[in-house]
């Protein structure tokens, strides 16, 4: 614990040391989100910028709202990456984050060192709403490559295990769990949902309970944290299991509630808006819908009604009563979701819906291959369960016309990225 207090204390010192640009980004986003509205001079002074100084941007100067600039997405700005940039930051040095290109489209983003700032101070005021605090020695389990491990010096700075997990099986699990066991003063889990599944059934077999834990708060980050994972998380290691939709394109966009499913959303860092699936209208509360991101705080390349290409669900109001923006649900992306033998669309939660109480399984992966054809994925089912189980619940959801096959391998392997998809469509149907 002096360790992470000696970290916490010289982290501040030094922002101190330099004015305190993260202190004052973190009071700055505490005091919007506390609030529960949004400063309108914010939006506009972002907007008046970039018409001022992107060359995209420039044919909106006589802007009346923000539904006057048009929606973008990753292939809009790479056709037309230069013309994002701001003239004001060309000779600036910038930061650059580049996607892992998951979905199909990897691309980067440059960032100001403002931005960069507010980033890091928007992972720092909403780690403390999970329980995390600065220097608070923590796991973080992805793959972790040359391109990007960091140096030793960096990770004994920020007190993190890198812990890669570019292959899951018992020998894997067994070392994840053992350091977890081991190690008193980790106090923070940060990681893929593609993780703990497999871990909680280890674990289950092992029969660790929260005793044998030091864990004070787990943040699952990147994909959809489905309700059945989070409980099992709770109930195995006894801290708080929060989901955080961020990206690296923006930075936290929300997160999940400590105590409800619900996401609060970073209204102070950025303007959201929720528009219908197929066409550029708004969507209602309740209603999936594409999230829209506008991002007050890049001006290296100012973003402006980004399609993030994610699905999410608003709610009217807040059930815990923060003031805040919420989501009752963030789906998933678009592109992975998949439909039944109507082609009527199906959230990509649905498959693990059904499959999670398979207590044997270690991971399960299910893909539609086209209309009316899908195949699962099974890691731990042979000798188990017999194939027609899944089959048949598949259909339950399906259609009972859908063709599913099943086929079992000994271990399904994440993305380069450290992402895993537990669901994949290669099916679009024709409008």
């Amino acid at each position: 614990m002096l360790g992470a207090r000696i970290r916490n204390w010289g982290f501040w010192a030094s922002d101190r040391f330099q004015g305190s640009p993260i202190g004052k980004h973190c009071e700055d986003i505490e005091t919007q989100l506390a609030l529960g509205t949004q400063p309108t001079d914010r939006l506009e002074a972002l907007l008046r910028y970039a018409v001022k100084h992107t060359p995209f941007h420039t044919g909106r100067r006589g802007f009346g709202s923000l539904q006057d600039f048009p929606v973008i997405n990753k292939t809009v700005i790479k056709a037309q990456y230069e013309a994002f940039r701001s003239d004001a930051f060309l000779d600036t040095r910038l930061h650059v984050m580049r996607t892992s290109g998951s979905t199909g489209i990897p691309f980067a983003v440059l960032q100001d060192p403002d931005k960069r700032r507010r980033v890091l101070a928007e992972v720092i005021c909403f780690g403390r709403k999970a329980g995390y605090q600065v220097g608070d020695r923590f796991i973080y389990t992805r793959i972790w490559a040359p391109i990007n491990r960091k140096p030793w010096h960096a990770a004994l700075r920020d007190n993190m295990i890198m812990f890669d997990i570019s292959s899951l099986d018992d020998a894997r699990l067994e070392s994840l769990g053992t350091l977890l066991r081991t190690d008193k003063n980790i106090r923070c889990m940060q990681g893929y949902p593609a993780t703990f599944g497999p871990l909680i059934r280890h674990l289950e077999h092992r029969g660790d309970g929260p005793e044998a834990f030091h864990l004070r708060t787990i943040i699952s980050i990147s994909e959809r944290l489905s309700p059945q994972i989070r409980e099992a998380l709770r109930s195995r290691f006894g801290c708080t299991v929060v989901s955080r939709y961020s990206n690296q394109e923006n930075g936290v966009l929300a997160q999940q509630c400590p105590d409800r499913e619900e996401f609060h959303l970073n209204t102070a860092s950025y303007a959201f808006e929720y528009l219908k699936l197929d066409e550029d209208l708004p969507a209602g509360p309740g209603e999936r819908a594409r999230v829209v991101v506008t991002d007050l705080f890049n001006r290296a390349m100012p973003m402006i009604r980004y399609d993030t290409g994610d699905v999410v669900i608003r709610q009217p109001s807040a059930a815990c009563g923060w003031a805040t923006e919420t989501l009752s649900e963030v789906e998933g992306r678009r592109d992975d979701f998949i439909y039944d033998t109507k082609d009527r669309l199906l959230s990509p939660s649905m498959p693990a819906l059904h499959f999670w109480p398979f207590t044997e399984l270690k991971q399960f992966q299910f893909i539609q291959e086209a209309k009316g054809q899908y195949q699962i994925v099974l890691n731990g089912a042979h000798g188990h369960y017999r194939d027609e189980v899944f089959v048949d619940l598949a259909k339950g959801f399906l259609g009972l016309d859908a063709s599913v096959s099943v086929v079992h391998v000994d271990q399904i392997p994440v993305l380069a990225s450290g992402k895993f998809k537990a669901v994949m469509s290669r099916y679009k149907p024709s409008v």
